[in-house]
């Protein structure tokens, strides 16, 4: 797998977009948060619960611009449950909060499945550029 040119470690945390759907199938009686822009009905396994990242009204949706809710959110899951971290909107969330505070946000959840022995990954496109990229590596792995 290369991304920008770049390969990507086969044990990295930080993943191709279109790699999702094999990171929901890893360890399948596991749990998996799933912090994502895709629509419930395009994400339906028992073993996910999700959090649709979107400014609409919807059972499963956090606005974006509530990072502190959604960390709130994920933490209550990681006490109640043996589950894995994936975030797949980090664009998204960077668009609407800003490169910092998201990398700040995409930290405390790193730490949160660090203290939960909990694995985490993100999913990136080749939207990010190349010196993001680099410090979202610093973080998560």
């Amino acid at each position: 797998m290369r991304f920008r040119g770049r390969p990507l470690k086969k044990d990295s945390k930080i993943l191709d977009y279109r790699r999702l759907d094999e990171i929901l199938k890893k360890n399948p009686n596991k749990g998996k948060i799933l912090i994502t822009r895709r629509p419930p009905f395009e994400v339906s396994r028992p073993n996910v619960y999700l959090m649709w990242i979107t400014k609409v009204s919807h059972p499963n949706a956090v606005s974006p611009s509530k990072l502190h809710a959604i960390e709130q959110m994920v933490w209550e899951q990681l006490q109640d449950e043996d589950v894995d971290v994936i975030l797949d909107a980090i664009e998204y969330l960077m668009i609407e909060n800003g490169v910092e505070p998201t990398l700040r946000f995409v930290s405390k959840l790193r730490d949160m499945t660090l203290l939960t022995d909990s694995e985490f990954y993100v999913t990136v496109s080749d939207g990010l550029d190349s010196r993001v990229l680099n410090i979202l590596r610093r973080i998560v792995e």
